[in-house]
């Protein structure tokens, strides 16, 4: 049995009573996948990142869901470049590619996310609804849409806050939901000074995730294409219901990019 030293950050805010967190492994080079998903469900994060070397990059970043490796979170890539105390430029490769990350001088971490996809995949508004607890009603007129911006997400735009804050999901419906469609989560958002939004994805153990920078950048890739929103930057909050409240900074004018601050809340072992 050997121990595991994991860095604690809070991504997404400069609070650390609020959130999204996430355990961060340094020199990570030498631990398998089955370890790092055993770190990752140890803590009971939504997802948790391990750094290690690069020979294509400034470092490499793997990012673990408590049941499974995904290619690419923001708020594991925020907690590891807030861990690495990293200021100015980078490039972290991840299974997504090879992305730049910047952090501004007032600590705002920037991250690109990579070149949008659309997926084909026609979703049924009268299910999706149903997966959500919601009616039809519930949901606005923009369409329905699988996007991804390093991991596909169901884009659902709904028609008020409170309609936001009523959703009660079927878990199990939507694991099968994502298994036959491809989506990687369910995101219903919904525009009020900018944006509020939800994230569900049990089928990478995240019943919900507190705070979603990947489908944050979805939603900045869908928003360009059907052009539904008359400027280039905007926020999203998330994490409110949880207790875990945040921010993502988004940002379309070049490259889809979002961006948070960061704070550490301490350190753990992990006996594995």
């Amino acid at each position: 049995m050997s121990s595991i030293e994991v860095e604690l950050v809070k991504a997404f805010t400069q609070n650390p009573a609020e959130g999204n967190p996430a355990g961060v492994v340094l020199n990570a080079d030498a631990l398998s996948a089955e370890v790092m998903t055993q770190i990752a469900a140890a803590l009971g994060y939504s997802e948790s990142a391990f750094v290690s070397a690069s020979t294509s990059a400034d470092f490499r970043v793997r990012f673990f869901t408590p049941t499974e490796e995904t290619k690419l979170c923001a708020h594991g890539t925020l907690a590891a470049i807030h861990a690495l105390k990293i200021f100015g430029p980078v490039h972290q490769e991840t299974a997504a590619g090879i992305l730049e990350v910047d952090v501004k001088e007032d600590g705002l971490i920037v991250m690109t996310q990579t070149e949008p996809e659309f997926s084909p995949y026609e979703a049924d508004r009268t299910q999706v609804a149903q997966l959500l607890g919601l009616n039809p009603q519930d949901l606005t007129d923009w369409p329905l849409q699988i996007v991804s911006t390093g991991t596909p997400k169901l884009l659902i735009p709904l028609t008020s806050l409170e309609v936001l804050r009523a959703i009660q999901p079927d878990l199990e419906g939507i694991k099968s939901f994502c298994r036959e469609s491809g989506a990687k989560g369910f995101y219903p958002f919904t525009l009020g000074a900018d944006f509020h939004a939800r994230q569900f994805n049990p089928l990478a153990g995240i019943n919900e995730d507190p705070i979603t920078g990947v489908a944050a950048g979805a939603l900045g890739a869908y928003l360009i294409k059907h052009q539904l929103l008359g400027k280039n930057t905007f926020i999203v909050e998330q994490g409110e219901n949880l207790g875990k409240p945040g921010k993502i900074f988004v940002d379309t004018t070049d490259k889809i990019k979002v961006g948070g601050y960061a704070v550490s809340f301490g350190k753990t072992t992990i006996e594995i």
